[in-house]
């Protein structure tokens, strides 16, 4: 629009300009010249014409785009207020998507092992997913496939988690009151719940257990919380003692 005003307000001065410098012929009679400034007249009177309808139009587009911008924010007030939120809340949700999005290509830079390392974050993270998609502003088809798109990636990474279990240690007490021994040690529930498996207790702690058939009282065992495995219930280091 103010494109179209400024070339007509251009070719009206031009036409004036012209007029003014026009080279008329010298036995130019008066009823040619004033033909001439009729005509003239009449262009100018045209190009304001012009100009006053390109003005109003441009107003009324203007007016219009208003109305429809009213329109439209009065449309999603209603939509977040249906969805018991308002702007604010809108807001603080896609921005808090957007950090969860971010967290999430982060850790997926990271190793199956790692992974199981970084718990706490694999916790909030979870939380923050079940937070976005029980919020009705998940309803929004826009925020409902990033929501679907974060949970299943999220899902596909942490079943790729390796949880690496946290050691724990056992003091050892006496076969007097304790009756303890590596075989009744790994019986305790606490700890293997089965004595079969006390060959893991010895093999992760031969710094310190040079015969497993002799431990002292007091001595801090390194218990590997860890399944077991055939391997370690294997007694051949044991027999070959003998």
């Amino acid at each position: 629009m103010n494109m179209k005003r400024t070339l007509l307000i251009a070719c009206a001065s031009l036409l004036i300009a012209g007029g003014a410098r026009a080279q008329y012929p010298e036995e130019f009679t008066k009823d040619q010249a004033d033909s001439t400034i009729k005509f003239r007249t009449t262009e100018i009177s045209g190009l304001k014409s012009d100009l006053a309808k390109t003005t109003a139009d441009a107003a009324k587009a203007a007016a219009d785009v208003q109305q429809r911008m009213s329109d439209n924010t009065k449309c999603r007030e209603s939509l977040y207020a249906m969805l018991g939120s308002d702007r604010n809340g809108f807001n603080a949700y896609r921005e808090q998507l957007a950090r969860d999005e971010q967290e999430l290509a982060a850790m997926r830079t990271m190793s199956p092992a790692q992974l199981g390392q970084a718990k706490d974050r694999m916790d909030a993270l979870e939380a923050h997913i079940r937070a976005l998609r029980d919020n009705k502003l998940s309803l929004i088809p826009d925020h409902m496939r990033r929501v679907e798109s974060l949970s299943s990636g999220f899902m596909q990474m942490k079943h790729s988690a390796v949880v690496v279990p946290v050691n724990m240690t056992y003091t050892v007490g006496t076969w007097k009151k304790d009756r303890d021994c590596l075989w009744n040690i790994a019986k305790k529930p606490e700890i293997y719940n089965d004595p079969f498996a006390w060959p893991k207790i010895w093999h992760a702690n031969k710094d310190l257990i040079h015969n497993p058939d002799r431990i002292q009282p007091g001595w801090q065992l390194t218990v590997v919380k860890s399944p077991i495995t055939p391997e370690d219930k294997d007694l051949t280091g044991y027999r070959h003692r003998h």
